[in-house]
């Protein structure tokens, strides 16, 4: 988002979530503990409001998102990683077809949806059933057939 962009979202959130804490409402496309992480590291108490947001903080929360550069230097020890957070609200779903509640004929598989779990076993499982089950209900094909 360019800076403009970014300014008049938090002046949207201001008029529409006054009393909600800058801390618990990230940007729609960052991940909730990575917008936790900006707005601890542009000096914004966790008490903040946006209504109370002041224009220092607005300025150091746009130098964040806009300037933050992160180096990755490798997995954690303690099986903290996730291959994704967030996703397609699982309520949202059709689980005998995996078909969008939504939007008719949309099919969601894997990382897609909003299923948390540690690297290396349950995701993956539930990517390959979920596939399973989009591709079958996509080609008509009956479960089990």
């Amino acid at each position: 988002m360019s800076e403009d962009a970014l300014r008049a979202a938090f002046r949207s959130r201001r008029e529409k979530q006054p009393s909600k804490r800058v801390r618990n409402s990230p940007m729609e496309t960052l991940p909730a503990r990575l917008w936790e992480k900006l707005v601890d590291n542009a000096g914004i108490s966790p008490a903040t409001i946006w209504t109370a947001l002041p224009r220092e903080g607005a300025n150091a929360l746009v130098r964040q998102l806009r300037k933050t550069e992160l180096t990755v230097h490798g997995k954690s020890l303690n099986k903290e990683e996730f291959v994704t957070c967030g996703g397609v609200r699982l309520r949202e779903i059709n689980f005998k077809t995996m078909e969008s509640r939504i939007t008719p004929h949309l099919y969601f598989a894997g990382e897609l949806l909003d299923i948390d779990g540690i690297t290396g076993g349950f995701n993956f499982q539930a990517a390959w059933t979920t596939g399973w089950i989009a591709g079958h209900a996509m080609a008509g094909v009956e479960p089990g057939a």
